[in-house]
């Protein structure tokens, strides 16, 4: 059989040991170690459930670069040119430095809506990249970040998903003391009126320890875009449900800063144990149990989902 190159992060070379010794609630299920194989594509990928994949994936600068490794290509068929190059797209725009993560986050907003509306004879693979270098220039100009920064936040939705959240089982290691303080806060989210929400909802988003947190460990959110680009081939294969899945990827963002900003308020220190065990209890189970509302326009809810509260 011909040989293919296939693509592996430096996360999984440099921890591939310590990946497959885990003996994390995850990794006593299955093994976190996955490959993606088509007929012209291979990745090497993790399990980001896996707690030590979550801490070899999240904090290192490094944790992307791709090294090309032999490898028999897949049975299933071959990767699309157009997936991949909505993937690609995606992946330029994460790591542009120019832009901070929201900013980043909706510029792939605006390239999805816009190469959704391709037809299927106009799915050249070469139209997303242009987008983004589109992109990018008026980031280079600050006319995106301007735009950004106008854009209206419908606080409403903010307050629906925070009370979701609210409502989340995770299986999250924490002292007694902790555990019942985050429940007690849980709980108050939950029923508090939207007066009281919009206060909390302040605090959350503005938690001064989350700052420092995720300034310190500035590669944190670029690579876990990063790897959920990699590992699910993001956006998808039916450009129908790139608004659903841009959706997803706002989700994200938002509920596990307000997650962060919640363990802080019941007085947990938040570290690298603590953020890359969060990041991956959300994997194993909290994102599942969030749900998801139909909404009819999710592109707009996933803009409101990262941007600034208005005062």
């Amino acid at each position: 059989m011909t040989e293919i190159g296939s693509y592996v992060p430096q996360f999984i070379l440099r921890g591939k040991t310590r990946i497959s010794q885990c003996q994390c609630e995850s990794c006593r299920a299955r093994s976190p170690l996955v490959t993606h194989a088509w007929t012209n594509h291979v990745r090497h990928s993790a399990l980001l459930q896996c707690e030590t994949v979550s801490r070899e994936a999240l904090f290192e600068r490094d944790a992307f670069e791709l090294h090309t490794i032999a490898a028999d290509p897949g049975q299933d068929d071959a990767l699309d040119a157009w997936q991949n190059g909505v993937n690609q797209a995606c992946i330029y725009l994460l790591i542009e430095q120019q832009l901070s993560i929201p900013e980043r986050l909706h510029a792939i907003g605006v390239l999805l809506s816009r190469v959704a509306r391709a037809g299927e004879a106009e799915r050249d693979p070469s139209m997303p990249i242009a987008v983004v270098e589109e992109l990018i220039e008026l980031a280079g100009r600050g006319v995106l970040q301007a735009r950004v920064a106008q854009m209206p936040v419908i606080d409403l939705y903010k307050y629906a998903y925070l009370r979701r959240l609210a409502r989340v089982q995770m299986c999250f290691d924490l002292d007694s003391a902790s555990s019942m303080s985050l429940n007690l806060r849980l709980t108050e989210l939950q029923v508090i009126s939207d007066g009281f929400l919009a206060d909390a909802l302040r605090e959350i988003e503005r938690s001064p320890a989350v700052e420092k947190f995720f300034a310190k460990h500035d590669c944190t959110w670029q690579n876990y875009f990063l790897y959920r680009c990699f590992h699910e081939v993001f956006p998808g294969a039916e450009p129908e449900l790139y608004d659903l899945a841009f959706l997803d990827m706002c989700l994200d963002y938002f509920c596990l800063r307000s997650l962060c900003a919640i363990l802080v308020s019941c007085d947990v220190e938040l570290d690298e144990d603590v953020v890359s065990s969060l990041f991956s209890a959300w994997q194993c189970n909290g994102k599942a149990s969030l749900g998801r509302d139909d909404h009819t326009d999710p592109l707009l809810i996933g803009f409101t989902l990262i941007g600034e509260v208005h005062d």
